[in-house]
C-alpha cells in the first residue's frame, strides 16, 4: 500500500499580515501631499510678491508665514487709533490723546506731593507747572508720573549731596580753627556771632551771614577780630569818611566842622598840612550843599 501524505485544510487559515512600509519624511519626494516646495502651489503674483520673499520655500519657511499671519490677525483685532497728520491736526490729536489716557487737563495727571526737605522751598518742586509741562508734550499718565518721580528723586539727590558736603566744609574749618585757636574757639567764634546778631536786622539775615562767613576759616577770624575790637572798645581808635553825601548831610558836616574850634580847619596849632587838608574838605563840602539852601 503506498504511503499517502496527509491533506491540511488551509481554507480557515488567514495568512500573515504584511508590514507597512515606513512613511515617508513631510516634504519628500515620496511624500507628494506635503511638496517640499509649497511655494509652487501658489500663483506666480502671489509666489513672486515681496511678502513672501521673506520666508524660505521650506516646511520652516511655511511655519514661519503661517506664524506671521497669525501675528498679524492678533494685531488687526486690536483698536485701531489713527496717527495725527501734524501739530495742526486738533481732532487727531484729542482722539489720539483720548486712545492714550492723556487727561483732558494737567490736573488730571494726579502727580503726588514729593516728600522734600522745606529748605528747597515749593517753588523749586511746583508739581503744577511740570504737570503742565507733562500736558503741552502728549506724555501718557505712566509716562508722566515716572519722570516726576525721576526729577524729584534726582533734586532731593542733589539737594542731600550738597548737604554733606558743607557739612564736610564746616567741619574742616571748625578742625583747623580749634587747631589754631585751642581753648580760645569757643571765645572767638562767639564774638564773630555777636557782632552778626548787633548789626543784622533779622534773624533770616544773621542766619544767611553766618553760614557765608562761617564756612572759610578766614571768614571766622574776620568776625572774631571784629568782636575783639568791639570786647577791648577799641573801635573808636578809628574813623571812616563817606566820600559821597546828601547836600544835607554835607551842610551838617560843613556847620558840624566850623563850630569844632579843634579841627584843624579852626586850630592855627595845626600842622600846614592837616590844615590844608581841612579847608580841602569844607570845600567840597560847601559844594555838595548846592541846591539844599
Amino acid at each position: 500500500m503506498d504511503n499517502v501524505e496527509p491533506q491540511v485544510d488551509n481554507s480557515n487559515t488567514q495568512a500573515a499580515p504584511t508590514p507597512a512600509p515606513a512613511p515617508a519624511p513631510i516634504g519628500s519626494s515620496d511624500n507628494p501631499a506635503t511638496p517640499a516646495s509649497w511655494k509652487q502651489g501658489l500663483s506666480e503674483d502671489l509666489r513672486n510678491s515681496p511678502l513672501l520673499q521673506k520666508f524660505e520655500d521650506s516646511i520652516e519657511g511655511l511655519s514661519k508665514a503661517f506664524e506671521s499671519h497669525a501675528n498679524l490677525e492678533k494685531l488687526l483685532g486690536h483698536e485701531k487709533v489713527p496717527i495725527p497728520k501734524g501739530v495742526d491736526d486738533v481732532e487727531g490729536w484729542n482722539r489720539f490723546s483720548k486712545a492714550m489716557g492723556i487727561p483732558d487737563k494737567a490736573e488730571g495727571y494726579g502727580l503726588p506731593t514729593p516728600d522734600m526737605p522745606k529748605e528747597l522751598g515749593e517753588i523749586s518742586v511746583d508739581k503744577n507747572k511740570f504737570a503742565e509741562i507733562a500736558h503741552s508734550l502728549k506724555l501718557t499718565p505712566s509716562q508722566a508720573k515716572g519722570l516726576w518721580e525721576a526729577y524729584t528723586t534726582q533734586l532731593k539727590g542733589s539737594y542731600e549731596s550738597f548737604q554733606k558736603k558743607q557739612a564736610e566744609t564746616l567741619t574742616n574749618t571748625v578742625n583747623k580753627l580749634r587747631s589754631e585757636w585751642g581753648d580760645a574757639y569757643e571765645t572767638n567764634v562767639s564774638l564773630g556771632q555777636e557782632v552778626i546778631n548787633k548789626f543784622c536786622d533779622s534773624q533770616e539775615q544773621a542766619d544767611l551771614i553766618t553760614n557765608v562767613l562761617a564756612q572759610h576759616p578766614d571768614g571766622v577770624k574776620f568776625l572774631s577780630k571784629i568782636g575783639n575790637q568791639f570786647a577791648e572798645n577799641k573801635i573808636g581808635e578809628f574813623s571812616l569818611k563817606k566820600f559821597s553825601l546828601a547836600p544835607e548831610e554835607a551842610y551838617n558836616e560843613w556847620q558840624k566842622i566850623i563850630r569844632d574850634e579843634n579841627h584843624p580847619y579852626n586850630n592855627e596849632r595845626a600842622t600846614s598840612k592837616e590844615r590844608e587838608a581841612a579847608i580841602d574838605y569844607v570845600n567840597s563840602l560847601i559844594k555838595a550843599t548846592k541846591g539844599y539852601r
